[in-house]
């Protein structure tokens, strides 16, 4: 039983003090995370943002929207993984075609 309670409390310590080792300003839950992403996609795309939107579950974020091309999707990609939090970045994102086919 000492043996059970004294694993089950070293557990716990391990547990409490890797917490202090996390960013401060990392995302304590999928709502924040998101909101932490859509803002550094705004801060750093633009008005390029202006059509994204995220989601996210348990640190892995999904883009949604469209941008103007491949480059602009790959750049939003980029600067989501960087947020700190996210362990996973996709991309459900739509590129708009400015070819006319004529």
């Amino acid at each position: 039983m000492t043996r059970t309670f004294n694993r089950i409390a070293a557990s716990a310590l391990f547990a409490l003090t890797a917490g202090a080792f996390l960013p401060a300003h990392a995302a304590s839950n999928d709502a924040d995370l998101a909101g932490q992403v859509q803002t550094a996609l705004s801060s750093s795309l633009g008005s390029d943002a202006k059509d994204l939107t995220v989601t996210a579950d348990n640190g892995s974020i999904t883009l949604h929207g469209w941008t103007q091309g491949p480059v602009e999707e790959a750049k939003a990609r980029f600067v989501a993984s960087k947020v700190p939090g996210v362990a996973n970045a996709y991309s459900a994102v739509r590129t708009f075609s400015t070819d006319n086919n004529e």
